[in-house]
């Protein structure tokens, strides 16, 4: 009894959150991608939206005091790659901190010899473990252009890759997935775009994919649901699963 108590509570407040209106219609205005989206995956993206809106609390920094448009612009873009795995793929993370430009993050490096020394460096996006998830605005506003970019995907594609540890590249897969074909795949296609650096060749996609696995899985992500077409030729084995993982089938 508890158990339906508490689902018809969370269901109401995903009611009340659900966008409407011209709030959306400017969203979708103004990112391209999101306007592409239609018939009933644009009714199950406003659910998850609004989903994402009741669940995760929205901090400004930086200045910024974040309005209705700014979360909900926020959250049509995160509600993508949720859209088929479902709002528990966010489970980890609870919160969204918002700064209206790139924000200096500290960071911590080694190098070849142990040595550990601590460095600034500006960036779009941060995604913690078990959250917050950090975002610039301005880039936000920059993302799902149909380029390849979106700092909202990036950064909740590595909310996904840790739900099953480490952030490495490897999300918790579908049991109708081949984990061995993913590691294959993927490690063959990072080390393409290594190889192709390595020769001062111009890869296909953002060469910031190199940087690790779990970076390109991230940036293979936006491209994944920003422009599908450019990655499906230049990297079909990757494109197909992850198309089979986005679909959760």
């Amino acid at each position: 009894m508890l158990k339906k108590w508490r689902h018809r509570r969370w269901q109401r407040k995903v009611d009340a959150a659900m966008p409407q209106g011209e709030a959306v219609a400017a969203v979708l205005r103004h990112f391209p991608v999101l306007a592409g989206i239609k018939g009933e995956s644009a009714n199950r993206l406003r659910r998850r939206a609004a989903e994402i809106l009741a669940s995760k609390t929205f901090l400004g920094a930086g200045g910024l005091e974040p309005g209705y448009e700014d979360c909900l612009a926020v959250a049509l873009l995160a509600a993508r790659p949720v859209l088929e795995l479902g709002i528990d793929a966010y489970a980890d993370f609870h919160t969204f901190i918002l700064y209206p430009d790139e924000f200096v993050a500290e960071e911590e490096f080694e190098d070849e010899a142990g040595v550990v020394s601590h460095g600034r460096d500006l960036r779009a996006g941060e995604a913690w473990a078990r959250g917050p998830v950090v975002l610039s605005m301005a880039d936000v506003m920059d993302s799902a252009q149909g380029q390849g970019f979106d700092v909202v995907v990036h950064e909740l594609a590595h909310q996904i890759d840790q739900l099953n540890g480490d952030m490495d590249g490897f999300p918790p897969l579908p049991a109708s997935m081949d984990a061995a074909e993913w590691t294959h795949e993927f490690s063959e296609a990072f080390e393409r775009i290594n190889t192709a650096l390595d020769r001062d060749e111009e890869p296909a996609i953002d060469p910031y994919a190199a940087e690790s696995p779990a970076e390109y899985f991230a940036v293979t992500s936006e491209y994944y649901f920003d422009a599908p077409e450019w990655l499906e030729q230049h990297e079909p084995s990757v494109f197909r699963l992850l198309q089979h993982f986005y679909a959760n089938n």
